[in-house]
Parts: C-alpha cells; structure tokens; sequence
C-alpha cells in the first residue's frame, strides 16, 4: 500500500485511519452485506434516525462509525460510502 505523506492537521486520529482501512479490507473481501453481517465486531446495522434513513453503518471502533448506503444493482450489491462519524460528538 502506498503512503502519501499530507501536511496540516489531520481530520481523523491515527487509530481511526488504521481501523478504516480494516474495515475497507473486509468490505472489499465480503460476498455483500450478508457476510458482513456475520462479523459481530463490525455491529453492522440499519440507521433508525430519520436524517439517516436508508442508511446502515459499521463501526470502525467504540466512537467512530462507517455510515454507507447499499445500491442494488442485478445481482451486485454497491456499498456506497456517506461519511466517517464521530458518533458521540
């Protein structure tokens, strides 16, 4: 993996990179939302807030989480990537 070296203050915490491109990793080797489902350390779930509706999240640790949208397409399943949360600011 490549690493760009960026200047300025960074937007997300260290640990909150690392755990997105896990997260990242797991998406990209799942067969859909079903198998992913599956991983209990992810808490993939539905968004029930009415600014979120339609949309899920995974967790990327205790307080930031991945809020994303799933596109049916045939029979492929696109998970489309809304924001990185900080869920209790």
């Amino acid at each position: 993996m490549r690493r760009t070296k960026i200047l300025g203050k960074k937007k997300y915490p260290e640990e909150v990179e690392i755990g997105f491109r896990k997260r990242i990793a797991q998406i990209k080797y799942a067969n859909g939302s079903t198998d992913l489902r599956q991983i209990k350390s992810l808490h993939f779930e539905k968004l029930r807030e009415k600014r979120y509706l339609g949309k899920y999240f995974i967790r990327i640790n205790k307080a930031y989480r991945i809020i994303f949208i799933i596109a049916k397409e045939e029979r492929l399943e696109v998970m489309q990537i809304e924001e990185i949360n900080n869920h209790y600011s």
